[in-house]
């Protein structure tokens, strides 16, 4: 009997034990999370998982209702800097950690002007295992403060549409 390779089982498991995905167990296909804030509101985030996702955010969006955001999973906790460049809006930016517990905020971090140079563009850095971006003033307005935790779910993505069959 062939003994099965254990590095060729166990890799796998440790590279998605590795991903924040993994870590908040992220359903296949999920483009949204519904967050629970510790007052009840729940946020619709769209979820931001790929580098291209987070190099690109709510950059040239000219609102975010209330009740909106925007969830960045990462693959660690070191930390991660935002820089506003072409964000139109005000944010409330969250630092989270992997148990999406709050570690810090910022408040009403400033929108980019159009064309304005990149040293007067606002930038936040901290350590974090996920940021959300909720639009300016949500954070202050639900009484979120750092210690506290979020619950989140997933929606089910839609089901492929049938085919309907032609006789």
């Amino acid at each position: 009997m062939k003994t099965p390779n254990l590095s060729r089982l166990l890799l796998p498991a440790l590279l998605l034990a590795g991903t924040a995905a993994a870590a908040l167990e992220v359903p296949r296909g999920a483009r949204e999370a519904r967050l629970t804030l510790p007052d009840g509101a729940v946020v619709e985030a769209e979820l931001a998982l790929t580098p291209e996702e987070q190099a690109k955010g709510l950059m040239f969006r000219e609102s975010l209702p209330a009740g909106r955001g925007m969830l960045f999973l990462f693959r660690d906790g070191g930390v991660k800097s935002f820089w506003m460049k072409n964000t139109l809006i005000d944010l409330d930016m969250v630092y989270l950690d992997a148990e999406l517990k709050v570690l810090r905020i910022f408040h009403r971090v400033p929108r980019s002007r159009r064309g304005a140079p990149d040293e007067e563009v606002a930038r936040v850095a901290a350590p974090a295992s996920a940021v959300l971006e909720l639009p300016g003033g949500y954070a202050r307005a639900h009484r979120l403060r750092p210690g506290a935790r979020l619950k989140v779910s997933f929606p089910s993505p839609p089901a492929p549409k049938k085919k309907s069959g032609g006789h």
